[in-house]
């Protein structure tokens, strides 16, 4: 694994490096990706989720909406029940002067962007992978600020675990907890927290079906999202088509109904075990994202049940058995 995350952080660290701004050349373009960041810091849960970050904490509500909080027993986090003073307010006041030229991107995203026909599934998918970067790296910048405004000691709170507790406490509340790897990330811990973000604020960490990318460049990739929302699928989800398009309309002005956050419904029947994503199926949106799953976490995975919120392909097997043999699951036999 040593090699393994020696390579992942030298794939992120040249990512990073090649990261450039997105030069505002007066282009229809340019106006539609400006206006869609402008778009989504228009929206509350943005609001709120940046004013976290500002403040040093995660309300005591969101830090425990996650499948997998890693917080246990009397958690000080619990005490932190409101935003401190100070910290929506500088939170508006980031959102009234911020300016796009701020942010770096990939260049390859911004040339397939560029390149897109306005109005296309391409155009959409284009974007809507610059939104998620950017909703990123406004919280890495964010958190890189370091205001804290918390009325009290972040460390002692962020660090704190019972006096029995084996595990140590992650680097930071602000967590997906798929998304922990900060020794490989270009930003460290910042990363974890850009990824945190974008699943408040999108409803899960935007990825994309590499693999039909490359087999077929000219049609756009499966967009899908890996949530942490507790009670709702840790699985890789496939956006339906409908959701993707609601995205879009809502990036670029053109509905006033807010989708954000997007989460996963019924309907949304394609999905991925978390642990196969990347190396089987290339569904990430940077391959240096997530290390490879160890030995051990793939035999707890193996041995944990599937229930039919993770799977609903279960329900749609038990569903046309019974149509088969009927509600008692016997086969009719003839005398």
């Amino acid at each position: 694994m040593d090699d393994i995350t020696k390579t992942l952080t030298q794939l992120a660290r040249k990512a990073r490096d090649s990261r450039v701004p997105y030069n505002n050349d007066s282009s229809q373009h340019y106006a539609m990706f400006s206006g869609a960041i402008c778009n989504v810091l228009s929206t509350d849960i943005a609001l709120f989720t940046y004013a976290q970050i500002i403040d040093g904490l995660p309300t005591d509500e969101v830090a425990y909406d996650r499948r997998s909080p890693g917080l246990h027993g009397d958690h000080p986090i619990e005490h932190h029940v409101d935003l401190c003073p100070g910290a929506l307010e500088r939170a508006r006041e980031f959102r009234q002067s911020f300016d796009p030229a701020i942010l770096s991107f990939d260049p390859k995203l911004l040339k397939s962007y560029r390149r897109a026909a306005v109005g296309l599934k391409e155009f959409n998918t284009r974007l809507t992978e610059l939104v998620a970067a950017a909703i990123h790296e406004i919280a890495v910048i964010l958190f890189q600020l370091d205001l804290r405004l918390h009325q009290g000691d972040v460390d002692a709170i962020v660090q704190w675990k019972e006096d029995d507790e084996d595990v140590a406490p992650r680097a930071t509340i602000f967590n997906h907890p798929h998304y922990l790897d900060d020794d490989v990330y270009p930003d460290g811990e910042a990363d974890v927290v850009g990824y945190w973000a974008e699943d408040r604020i999108l409803g899960g960490v935007t990825v994309f079906d590499r693999r039909a990318e490359e087999a077929t460049p000219e049609q756009p990739p499966n967009a899908y999202f890996l949530s942490c929302r507790r009670r709702h699928t840790d699985r890789y989800w496939q956006l339906l088509d409908q959701q993707q398009q609601d995205l879009a309309d809502f990036f670029l002005g053109k509905s006033a109904s807010c989708p954000l956050p997007t989460l996963c419904t019924d309907d949304n029947t394609v999905r991925i075990d978390e642990q196969f994503a990347i190396i089987q199926h290339h569904v990430y949106r940077d391959i240096w994202e997530r290390k490879p799953p160890t030995r051990q976490h793939l035999g707890l995975l193996a041995n944990r049940p599937q229930n039919a919120g993770d799977y609903p392909e279960h329900a749609a097997l038990i569903k046309s058995i019974k149509r088969q043999w009927g509600d008692d699951l016997e086969p009719e036999t003839k005398e």
